[in-house]
């Protein structure tokens, strides 16, 4: 009887193995379903706090779009307002140099002819001219017409034809060395002894 007991305690000592091991496998279950359950409540909270963050940034989002639109506005009243101030500019300059014509002696453009040649413009004449208005006292009043080129400078053509930058500037109205255009007629003053 004795083994017989010794024979059931060791057919039931496997069991109890399993038994416990059991248990551990359904503590560790236990377990896992607690680490799964902080997991979905931390993903929630870091959608809820997701959320605020978006909730949070949307006016911050739609003000920079507001102020950038804002920006963009403001910036094409200036490209427009520039654009009709250089065309007023640019009518005053005409209006000038159509009165600086007038004045070296010029009745206007030449009327448009039907050749498909188009005429050869003088660059310089030779002849001298003389102004008709009355210039300043310290500009030379004889002088010659000169056509500007593209890429004329005032000082260049001032020392090509013995004049003086100042002198050219005050006997055509400029006020700026940068005012020069191309294809315009202008008066260049020359003393009657040349300068040395």
């Amino acid at each position: 009887m004795r083994f017989g007991i010794l024979f059931l305690f060791l057919g039931l000592l496997p069991l109890a193995a399993q038994n416990a091991q059991l248990a551990g496998m359904q503590q560790d279950l236990a377990e896992l379903r607690n680490e799964v359950e902080k997991l979905k409540l931390e993903n929630a909270d870091l959608r809820s706090a997701l959320n605020r963050q978006k909730a949070s940034q949307s006016p911050a989002a739609s003000q920079g779009e507001a102020l950038s639109k804002a920006r963009a506005e403001t910036l094409a009243e200036v490209d427009r307002r520039l654009k009709q101030q250089t065309d007023e500019v640019n009518a005053a300059l005409a209006e000038l140099t159509r009165q600086v014509n007038a004045a070296l002696g010029k009745t206007g453009p030449a009327p448009a002819t039907k050749s498909t040649k188009a005429p050869k413009a003088t660059a310089q004449t030779e002849a001298p001219a003389t102004t008709e208005e009355a210039a300043p006292s310290d500009v030379p009043q004889t002088g010659i017409k000169y056509r500007v080129k593209s890429g004329d400078m005032l000082a260049r053509i001032a020392l090509r034809n013995g004049s003086k930058v100042e002198w050219i500037m005050k006997a055509n109205n400029l006020s700026s060395p940068n005012e020069l255009k191309a294809d315009v007629d202008i008066f260049i003053p020359q003393a009657e002894t040349p300068a040395r």
